[in-house]
Formats: structure tokens, C-alpha cells, sequence
């Protein structure tokens, strides 16, 4: 472990990526050579994307026909999904580069064209009789590996559209996503913060990807200088950003009113066949237990002595000072890591090792690097990991965290064809969090320094509180922003500011005082613009607490059964494939364990404090 001053020194500046040794940078080579070789496969790409025009109308001739195009389909998307993420990762690297940005414009309009050019083929083929087909892949062992696909084609038959307006939706692909790609570029290229004074008082420079690490300051004065300057930076863009927001759920409102749903949130849901129950279960559970929350707001306020009440700039910070604080190397938590997944077994460690020694992993902060972290790749690529390491314990969770989105991607698009290779969103969190979790129970067995030991147990409690509770208070704000928007009500600044102080207020109860500036974090969320993603963050997470605490426990199987969930792809519905790691959301089962969980920890939280006098 390094020193607090050596780090100190070494995030003062935020370096240019040329500063960065290779090893720390991702092999991007490893999909292209370079640009060139990039414009090559493009060129060739979009040529035979030209090629959809010429099985239109020939899908009922038979299931040679019909297998042939699938598989010309599920040998060029992989092609594209190639191209789009190589110019993503270069755009996401350096977001001031604006030739990068314009490779990344234009693997998207390719995305889009080629969603345009094969927009006829659902109609196609819902018009066709599922038995038809049945009796095709009853005949053809080929064709029979598509079972599943026609059989979730034909449970959404109700919602596809004509073949004329699935193109003209699809043709609309570019304008649905601009309000995001506006919003990326301003939250990442356009914005500036201020300078301010770190606890030594010496000047550092601000940065969003920075924003948590300073949150954890011991310092209040530091927390609060920061996350104004931070918070302030996106609320000079509130109306704007507001705008953008609308945007986005206005497309999501198009598609409910074009297609038919009943609602937005049903919407996202049908579409990964996830119950509207599994949703309003993981809310109204979660609301139940909100006096958990607030007594963690009120360990906090006594901890810290906060005579006038936790501020929204105190929810991170460490409830001891830096003897309690860990700091790593990039090594060291790659060390860490390893050490702690050893129950997962040598199937698993084996490749990520690998993994680590390839360059999957972009590892630190650089001047215009997108803020956060992200798994990305392809079938055709290995993993991609966005990083911004600054050397918290955090950094090195955030690190198991992608990993574990980057070995289920390695498994699964190992194990199954290219039409079964993508897992679920509902399960895409999952094998991120098991890990995060795996790694909490390693550091909490192996620390006996109680300072050491109350700071790691701040950080878990911290952990669950941004993964389940936070992500299920995000969850209740867009929900009820898209209802808002369903009945017609404009998504302004005001309005949106309004309804996240109200649902701030309700999750954190009577200690927390809240600011007119945390009206405007909803600015700093992205996911807002993922049309109900985050939910499936805090479902992930009850659901992989469940399945480590069985790893954990030695149950016979368990690990094969993780194993299992880890390799099934989307070739079963996401209930079904998470049930063969023997864990089912459609009860509140695991929702109700994971806030014991929490419970559990507070009462080992206010027992710590006590023994170190606090």
C-alpha cells in the first residue's frame, strides 16, 4: 500500500494520456491496427449492410431461406458492434479529440442504417404463423437453434409495427439519441470546474471522475468546497440539461404511444420479459425498510458530530480519519482482487488473470477521459475496461466490480453462438456485484485493525446504500418523471429539481438537512438517460448477495451454479437464467435478506464506533 502523500501528489494534475505507460492502457490494437484499418472494415461493413434489401419478402419461402439470413445477420452485427465500440473507446479516451468523436458519429449512423435496412424483418416474420415456423425448426437442427428467439419475437408480435413504420422508427434511431449524446459531450467535453484548496491547502484541480474520491475527504470544508464547485459546474446547465432529459423521455413516450404500451416503465420491462411486479416489489420493499436508512443517516450525524444535520457532501465521508483509510496501487488491488475471488475457483480466476495481462483495463484518470468507470467489447473482442484509478479502496471495488461485467461477458460470449450472447440487462449486474461483494467479506476477514476495520465497514454500508437504496430512490424518480411526462406535464429544471429534493428528503430521513443545490444532482446522473436501467443495479445486488453468501457457506454446487448463470447468455428469459443460479426475483425473498444484510452491518457499524470511542 502507497502513502497518502505520494497519491496526493500524483492526482494533484491530471495527466495527458501520453504520460501513461502502455501496460496501463487498453489494447485497442487488438480490434484494429489503427484508424486505417478501421476505415477498411467500415467501408466494407456498410457495403454489405446493402445486402438486407435482397432477402426482403423471401422469408416465407422456406427454412433454408430463413436460416441463410439469419445467419448473414448474426455473422455482420457482430461486424458493426466491432466498428461502433473501436470508435467508442478512441472517443471515450480523449472526448476533446473531435476526430475521434466523428468516428464514433459515424459508427452510430451505421448502427442506425443498418437498424433501418433490416427494420422489415420483424413484420416478416410475425407474419408468419408461429407454428409454421415451429414446424421449420422441428425439421431443421440448424434452424432449431433460433427456438428461443421466435418464440420471445412472437410474445412482443403485439407491439411490432408495420414494415414502413418499423423504418421509420428505425430511421428516427439518430434523433432518439441525441438528447444523451448531447449530454455526454457537454458533461464531459464541454464542462469546467473550479479549482479548490485540498486539507493541506495547497490548489487542486477539480474533475467529475474525481467527484467521489473528494467526497471521502476527512475534511468537511474540502467535501463541501467540492462538491459545490462539482455540483454548482452541472447546475450552470440546469435548463439545458433539463431539456435534453425531456428529450430523452420524450422518446421513450414515443415509442409507448407508437407501439402501444401502457406505460413507459412497462415498456422497458416488456422487453426483457421482466415483470412491472419485480419493479414495484424492489420499491415498496426497500420503502419499507427506509427506517434502516435513516438510522444510518443518524450514525452518521452522531459519528461525525454533525450538530446541524448530514448534508448530502457528508453521505461519503470516512467515520475515521486516514489511519483508518487504505490506499493501493493499481498492483496491489489487481493482488487484492485475485486473492479475494479464490472461492470462485481456478475456472473463474484463471482467465481474468488473463484478463489483467492483456490490457483489458484503461486504468487511470487522463485530461478529457470519459468520467467513471464501464465494461465494454464485443463478440468479435476481448473485454474493455474504462478505469479512473486514483488508489481508494473504492477504486479497487470499482475495478472487482467491471471485472465481473467483463468475466460474465468472456463466459457467455465464449459459451454461446452470437443470437444468445448478450446477457439480460436484468442480469447484467449480477456478476459485478457478486465480486464487489466477495471482496467486501475478504477485507472485513482480514483486517483486525478496528480503525482499518470501521472504515471498510463504512465503505460496504456505503456500497449497499448506493447500490440498492440510492439506485431504487433513482428508480422512483424516473418513474415518476416518465409518469409525469405521460400526463403531459413539462419536464423542467424546476420540476425536476422539485421531485428529487422530495424523494432526497424521504430517503434519508430526519437527520439529513438538505441544500437548494442537490436540486440540481440529477444533472450528474447519466443513467437517467438508459430509459429504466437502474433499478436492475439494486435487484443485481440482492440477487448477488444471495448467490455469495451460498459461495461463501461451502453449499454443494454453488459454484457450478454460478458458473452456469455466468455462461447462459439470454438463451433462456432473464428470471430463467437467474434461477439457474438458484436465485428468483419474483419473490421480495432476497430483497428482504439484503436489507437484514444492511441491518446486520449497521448494528456491527455502531458497535465498532463504540470500541474506538466514537
Amino acid at each position: 500500500m502507497t502513502s497518502s502523500t505520494v497519491l496526493a501528489q500524483e492526482t494533484q494534475r491530471v495527466r495527458e494520456r501520453g504520460e501513461i505507460e502502455k501496460k496501463y492502457l487498453w489494447a485497442t490494437e487488438t480490434i484494429f491496427p489503427d484508424v486505417q484499418k478501421w476505415e477498411v472494415e467500415f467501408a466494407a461493413v456498410e457495403k454489405e449492410v446493402g445486402n438486407a434489401a435482397a432477402f426482403k419478402g423471401t422469408l416465407s419461402q422456406g427454412p433454408e431461406q430463413l436460416l441463410k439470413f439469419l445467419t448473414w445477420r448474426d455473422q455482420l452485427e457482430p461486424r458493426i458492434d466491432r466498428v461502433y465500440v473501436y470508435a467508442s473507446l478512441l472517443s471515450d479516451q480523449d472526448t476533446r479529440d473531435s476526430g475521434n468523436q466523428g468516428l464514433k458519429n459515424r459508427a452510430r449512423s451505421l448502427a442506425i442504417n443498418y437498424s433501418a435496412a433490416v427494420s422489415w424483418v420483424d413484420p416478416e416474420l410475425t407474419a408468419l404463423p408461429h407454428e409454421t415456423i415451429q414446424s421449420w425448426m422441428d425439421k431443421n437442427q440448424d434452424l432449431a437453434l433460433y427456438r428461443q428467439y421466435f418464440d420471445n419475437l412472437f410474445r412482443l408480435k403485439k407491439y411490432i409495427l408495420s414494415a414502413r413504420e418499423e423504418e421509420l422508427i428505425a430511421l428516427g434511431g439518430e434523433v432518439f439519441s441525441t438528447p444523451y449524446t448531447a449530454y455526454n459531450l457537454l458533461a464531459n467535453a464541454d464542462l469546467t470546474y473550479p479549482t479548490i484548496k485540498d486539507e493541506s491547502g495547497q490548489p487542486v484541480e477539480l474533475s467529475d471522475s474525481a467527484f467521489y474520491r473528494f467526497m471521502r475527504s476527512t475534511d468537511r470544508r474540502v467535501r463541501k468546497d467540492a462538491y459545490d464547485g462539482i455540483v454548482s459546474a452541472y447546475a450552470g446547465m440546469r435548463n439545458t440539461a433539463a431539456s435534453l432529459l425531456s428529450g430523452a423521455v420524450q422518446s421513450h413516450l414515443f415509442q409507448v404511444k407508437a407501439r402501444g404500451y401502457p406505460s413507459c416503465l412497462a415498456a422497458s420491462l416488456e422487453n426483457g420479459a421482466i415483470p412491472v411486479e419485480v419493479y414495484q416489489t424492489l420499491v415498496n420493499t426497500v420503502n419499507e425498510n427506509l427506517p434502516l436508512v435513516h438510522r444510518y443517516t443518524d450514525i452518521r450525524k452522531r459519528a461525525l458530530k454533525l450538530d446541524d444535520g448530514v448534508h448530502d457532501y457528508d453521505l461519503y465521508a470516512p467515520l475515521v480519519g486516514d489511519e483508518g483509510k487504505l490506499h493501493y496501487t493499481y498492483e496491489q488491488g489487481v493482488d487484492t482482487i485475485l486473492t479475494a475471488l479464490q472461492p470462485l475457483g481456478g475456472n473463474y480466476l484463471s482467465p481474468m488473470k488473463k484478463g489483467f495481462d492483456s490490457r483489458w483495463v484503461d486504468v487511470f484518470p487522463t485530461k478529457g477521459k470519459r468520467s467513471g468507470a464501464y465494461s465494454s467489447g464485443t463478440f468479435l473482442t476481448q473485454p474493455y475496461i474504462l478505469l479512473n484509478f486514483h488508489g481508494d479502496f473504492d477504486d479497487v471495488s470499482t475495478l472487482a466490480h467491471e471485472m465481473g461485467h467483463s468475466m460474465h461477458s468472456f463466459f457467455s460470449r465464449g459459451t454461446q453462438p452470437y443470437i444468445y450472447a448478450d446477457y439480460s440487462i436484468f442480469c447484467a449486474e449480477v456478476a459485478s456485484t457478486c465480486n464487489e461483494i466477495l471482496l467486501q467479506n475478504y477485507m472485513l476477514e482480514h483486517t483486525t485493525d478496528p480503525n482499518q476495520k470501521l472504515y471498510l465497514l463504512v465503505e460496504f454500508l456505503e456500497g449497499f446504500r448506493g447500490t440498492v437504496i440510492r439506485q431504487t430512490m433513482f428508480s422512483e424518480f424516473e418513474q415518476r418523471i416518465h409518469e409525469l411526462a405521460e400526463r403531459g406535464t413539462p419536464l423542467t429544471a424546476d420540476t425536476l429539481g422539485a421531485e428529487y429534493g422530495k424523494i432526497m428528503k424521504k430517503y434519508y430521513g430526519p437527520s439529513y438537512t438538505h441544500d437548494d443545490l442537490v436540486d440540481n444532482y440529477w444533472i450528474r446522473i447519466p443513467h437517467f438517460y438508459y430509459n429504466f436501467y437502474v433499478y436492475k443495479y439494486a435487484t443485481s445486488y440482492c440477487a448477488a448477495t444471495n448467490i455469495a453468501e451460498r459461495v461463501l457457506a461451502g453449499e454443494p454446487g454453488a459454484v457450478d451454479a454460478y458458473m452456469e448463470f455466468l455462461k447462459a447468455g439470454s438463451h433462456k428469459y432473464p428470471i430463467d437464467v437467474l434461477k439457474l443460479a438458484r436465485v428468483d426475483m419474483t419473490k421480495p425473498d432476497a430483497i428482504r435478506a439484503a436489507m437484514k444484510h444492511f441491518e446486520h452491518m449497521l448494528d456491527q457499524t455502531e458497535a465498532l464506533l463504540k470500541q474506538v470511542n466514537k
